[in-house]
């Protein structure tokens, strides 16, 4: 998971006393699974302008944007850090057709890898880019730390603001103690990610229930 129970308990707790349940956090993860599936096959590139177009088309909010910003940030303090390895960050050609399946395959398990709302304690800087998994690089298919580390961060501040609606959900209810999969469709139909679900597949398995 991008986002282990406890970090989502943590984060909701900070606006209501309430929890979520584990089927309702799996598909939070599973959204950002599929968002970060539409920003790879939006982007078919590693450079790192292109990425944050594709965030832009796919996530055209405020919360888009504030994202952006966030990575940023979160990039420019790895770069600054102890763990910036310029033998790292090479640079791989990929062939044509672009791989789609295989750069979301190792963005996911980078991602994973990176993220500090994960079932591991840590900040970034406590990951050490020499150790990060790989997956398809026999095939030529190379996906830097920064690179990873600023999808990571894209991720997470998506994460923690449908957490946000749902604590805000919650809280509007008052008689519900629990977050269930009803809270988290308020929040994926909320406008600024909704642009988002709307591309999923997600949105058509929930929209049956609700």
């Amino acid at each position: 998971y991008y986002i282990s129970q406890r970090a989502a308990n943590t984060i909701i707790a900070d606006i209501t006393p309430y929890l979520i349940s584990s089927e309702a956090l799996a598909v939070i993860n599973h959204f950002l699974d599929e968002f970060l599936f539409l920003l790879v096959e939006s982007s078919c590139s590693l450079n790192l302008e292109n990425i944050k177009l594709s965030i832009l088309n796919v996530l055209p909010t405020h919360l888009g944007k504030n994202s952006i910003k966030e990575a940023d940030f979160e990039l420019k303090t790895f770069l600054e850090s102890g763990n910036f390895d310029k033998n790292l960050e090479k640079t791989v050609e990929l062939l044509d057709p672009y791989p789609i399946q295989r750069i979301f395959e190792q963005f996911r398990i980078k991602c994973k890898y990176y993220s500090t709302l994960s079932e591991q304690n840590f900040s970034i800087n406590d990951r050490d880019p020499k150790t990060m998994p790989g997956l398809h690089e026999s095939d030529g298919i190379y996906i830097s730390p920064s690179l990873a580390i600023y999808m990571t961060a894209i991720l997470e501040y998506v994460g923690e603001h449908i957490l946000i609606l749902v604590a805000n959900a919650l809280k509007q209810q008052g008689d519900v103690t629990i977050a269930k999969a009803n809270e988290v469709y308020l929040a994926l139909t909320d406008s600024q990610v909704l642009p988002a679900f709307q591309r999923t597949s997600l949105r058509e398995k929930m929209e049956v229930c609700f």
